[in-house]
Parts: C-alpha cells; structure tokens; sequence
C-alpha cells in the first residue's frame, strides 16, 4: 500500500506540473525577451538592441522613428526639409528647390527656363537685352576645350604680344573655316564646340567662336550687333602694331600660295657668244592669279661691248614681243625701273654684235600684293571702350582680310559685354 500511494501521490503532482506548464525547459522559453527595454518583445522588435526604434515598415534599414520617409525603401532622410527625399532631391540643402530637369545647375523654381540649360536668368524688359540673350547664351566664356584649342593656335606667338594673339586667333578662323551666307537666325545658331567640329558657320556662329576663344585666354571681347550681322571686339590692343603683324601674316600667305618671294634679287655675269641672250625671266609662264597685283623691276647693267636691252610682259622667250618703251640698243650700260607690269614678265641682254661680250646684270624683281588694293593701315578702324582702344573683327571676309577692318559693315553697331551685359553703341 505505501508503495502505490506513493506513486499515486507522484503522478499526482507530476499531472499538476504539466497542466500548468512548469517543467524547467518550459518555464524558461515562456518569459518575454525584450533585450533593449523599450516595451517590443524582441520577436517582434526589429531592431532588438536598439531602444528608440523597432518597426520598419519599408525595409530599407532604417527605423520608422529615424526614417524621414518610413514607407518609402528609397529614401531615408530630408535634410533641407523640403518633403523630398535627399535621393530624389536635386538640392538636398535648399528646401526651395528639389528639382533641375534641364540639368544646368539651376533648380526649376528659380529657372525661368527649366527646360533650357542653356539659359535660366529672367528675361530682360530691355527689347535690345532680348535681341541678345540668345547670342551669348551660346558663348562658351570659361571652357576648357575652347581654351585649349585657342592656346594651340597662339602657339608661336610672343607670351606678352596680344596683337599677335589676335591676328592668329582671327586668321586662324578666316582661313580654315567656311563662313556660310544667310541671314540672322537665332534658331541655327551653334555653340563654339560644334563650330569648331563642323570647320564652318554663320557670321553670328564664327563671332561666337571667336569672342569665346578670345575671352578664353583672357582678352576682353564683345560681340557687336548690327541691323544683319554679329560681329567681335577685342580690347587692349596697339593698332599700329597690330597692323605690322597682320601685314607680315598676310605677306607670308601670298608668298606660301604664290610659291615665291615677294621679292628676288640677283647678280649675274655671265659671257655672250654673238648672238647669245641673257635673260631674267619667269620659265614657268606663271600667272599672278589674284594674289600679285603688279610687278616692279629695279636694274642695272654693263656690257664690254655695244648689246640690245628688252624688257618681256612675260616669261615666254619664243614669243619674242618686247615692250617699245623699254627697248635700248647698241649700248654698254644701262640703269631704271619697271613700274607696274601687270603680267610675270622679264629683261633680256642680248648680243647682236660681232664680238664676244661679258655682261653684269643687277635685278630685283619686286610683286605687290593685291591685298593691298583693299586692306591698308588707314583702313584699320579703331574704337574706344571703356577707356580702351578696341579693333572690330569681320569673319566674313576671304582669306586676306584683317582685324580692325569693318569698312563693310554698315548702320548702327552696338556693342555688348558678355560677361556684365553692359552694352554701348560705338561709332
């Protein structure tokens, strides 16, 4: 008996156990974990060792407490305030501005082109204000491209020389550029970079390039309106030695496309059999194809023995037809000029006599540019702003024209400063 009342008594308490859940392993499991003390069971806390977060509704590991936008996984903060994420928000520290959809740097509210980068300033009351806003929004002022491609071209040039800065910035565009003839447009117009890639342009488009280059390397430039065209200004510049450098460009150009020098002296003695001819002429028959517009010869000879003098309107020597005027015969000296030969032509010694001779021959041929006819030093117009002498630039001009030549452009020019706005009318 004492052993089944001890068993009944054991089973008795064991059934009393169990119905109330108190085996050890059970009584430990069943206490709620709350490990950082903020009232979420750990289960459930999100963020169990953190006491000021435990939910996060979006998933994007930041507690909805801390999270600026705690239903939305692709933003967490908002510094400025501005209800727009700092992941969507274009201007996280200005709460007046969230977005900048054409990309300029300049958010939508202030804009007032959103959708322009190439503008954003409020347009100007001022009808000549408008008329040139949309020519210097295309100027490329600070470029490091443009910089770098005009540094390229003044390469040779004396470090303290703007004159000569000048006249290679300018011929570089008159010579290896196309100007395209068309009336003044502001919805074709190019910025400098695509200038330059095409090689070619509108008057306006050339001006453009070249006040961008010219500011680029830290001269003051202006862009000038006129009734049809755009043109450039430089400031800053010695005229007298601006026109010394651009003559000695333009003279080397007439020398590279003539294929000769402007100007050629010679010494020659030489004996003549009877008749034998010494002659200093052109043998390719050359022409001077709009680039010479006369030839001057300056001479002088001695013969031992009488011989005959003439002069060639070409350098053909089986076209025997000598110009009267000049003719000498029968004489042993002779000395004078040639003035104004319009053709390529030459002098010939000639041995008509009964005896051998020796003759000396002294000759300069010198060839007048035809640039000449149209462009001068007196031509070089000069202005004066803000307090400096400034020269205007024409890029529609042929391959020899030269800074400081306008006597093409007509009617009122007004003169504006790219950087300020400010403008002025020169005359």
């Amino acid at each position: 008996m004492k052993k089944i009342l001890v068993i009944l008594v054991g089973l008795f308490l064991i059934s009393i156990c169990l119905m109330n859940g108190c085996t050890e392993n059970n009584t430990l499991n069943t206490i709620e974990k709350d490990i950082d003390a903020d009232g979420y069971n750990d289960a459930v806390d999100a963020f169990p060792t953190d006491s000021t977060e435990w939910a996060d509704a979006d998933g994007d590991g930041m507690g909805d407490n801390s999270d600026a936008f705690p239903d939305d996984a692709n933003e967490t903060r908002d510094t400025d305030g501005d209800f727009v994420g700092d992941n969507a928000d274009a201007f996280p520290t200005d709460p007046t501005e969230s977005h900048d959809t054409d990309g300029d740097g300049v958010g939508d509210n202030t804009d007032y082109y959103p959708e322009d980068p190439t503008r954003w300033e409020q347009p100007s009351a001022d009808s000549f204000l408008q008329t040139a806003q949309p020519f210097l929004n295309k100027l490329a002022l600070d470029d490091s491209e443009v910089r770098s491609y005009a540094y390229t071209i003044i390469t040779g040039c004396d470090a303290s020389s703007t004159e000569c800065f000048v006249n290679a910035l300018y011929r570089e565009i008159l010579v290896n550029y196309t100007c395209i003839t068309a009336p003044m447009n502001i919805t074709t117009l190019q910025t400098p970079q695509q200038t330059i890639q095409r090689k070619q342009g509108t008057c306006e488009d050339l001006s453009i390039l070249l006040c961008s280059l010219l500011t680029n390397i830290g001269l003051s430039s202006y862009l000038v309106f006129t009734d049809t065209h755009v043109y450039t200004t430089v400031s800053n510049v010695d005229p007298d030695q601006l026109w010394i450098i651009a003559e000695q460009s333009l003279i080397r150009l007439v020398e590279y496309r003539f294929n000769e020098s402007l100007q050629q002296s010679f010494y020659l003695t030489q004996t003549l059999n009877v008749t034998e001819a010494l002659t200093a002429l052109d043998d390719k028959n050359k022409t001077f194809d709009g680039l010479i517009e006369y030839l001057t010869i300056d001479y002088s000879f001695q013969s031992d023995f009488p011989i005959h003098f003439f002069v060639l309107p070409h350098g053909n020597i089986n076209n025997f037809t000598p110009i009267p005027e000049y003719t000498q015969l029968n004489v042993t000296s002779g000395a004078g000029t040639i003035p104004h030969l319009y053709t390529y032509g030459g002098v010939v010694l000639f041995n008509g006599g009964n005896q051998i001779t020796t003759v000396t021959l002294d000759i300069t041929f010198s060839f007048q540019p035809l640039f000449y006819k149209t462009y001068s030093r007196d031509l070089l117009s000069v202005y004066t702003m803000d307090g400096q002498e400034a020269i205007l630039l024409d890029p529609t001009l042929d391959d020899f024209g030269f800074p400081g030549y306008d006597a093409e452009i007509i009617g009122e020019k007004i003169a504006i400063d790219p950087l300020t706005h400010n403008y002025v009318t020169i005359t």
